[in-house]
């Protein structure tokens, strides 16, 4: 397989995975600063990925004076992500922080790091402070004629199953 299938409905998520990710964002937050995590994994089938493990690419992170915060990742760190990926791997989500609430920003739906049809973009909240729980984030999939729409609860339910 080449590429993500833009047909994908169902991750699985070690909570190991879910673990690392809180830890890897939470780092970062308790400096006041947004943080960007990647999760990489397999291609089962066409609808079907596991998640195999979180990494945090190379970033810059902004806070303003008025408290306003962001997150990039420069091309040059994405390339570095995508040309060490092991075999038959692939970026399959991003999962960042925001300061408060969780939900999908203007800066969000332009800063993308994944931008395939049916991509997936976790929102964090409270620069991940309390222990990773996807029932406490935002969670959008890319739709290509009308942008970035947040999964209901049981959407989410249904497409990630976390692993004891």
């Amino acid at each position: 397989m080449a590429s993500v299938p833009t047909t994908l409905q169902r991750y699985i998520v070690p909570g190991g995975v879910l673990s690392d990710t809180g830890h890897l964002l939470r780092e970062r937050g308790q400096r006041g600063l947004e943080a960007v995590v990647l999760w990489v994994g397999t291609v089962e089938d066409d609808t079907t990925a596991t998640v195999t493990h979180a990494i945090r690419p190379g970033q810059v992170a902004y806070r303003d004076a008025g408290g306003g915060c962001a997150v990039e990742v420069p091309p040059d760190a994405l390339s570095d992500v995508i040309r060490t990926l092991p075999s038959n791997h692939f970026v399959l989500v991003r999962v960042h922080t925001h300061p408060g609430p969780a939900y999908h920003s203007k800066v969000d739906d332009t800063n993308m790091l994944i931008g395939h049809e049916g991509a997936i973009s976790i929102v964090v909240p409270d620069f991940a402070a309390a222990a990773m729980e996807l029932s406490a984030c935002s969670v959008n999939q890319l739709t290509h004629s009308r942008g970035w729409v947040e999964l209901t609860p049981a959407q989410v339910r249904a497409r990630f199953e976390v692993l004891a």
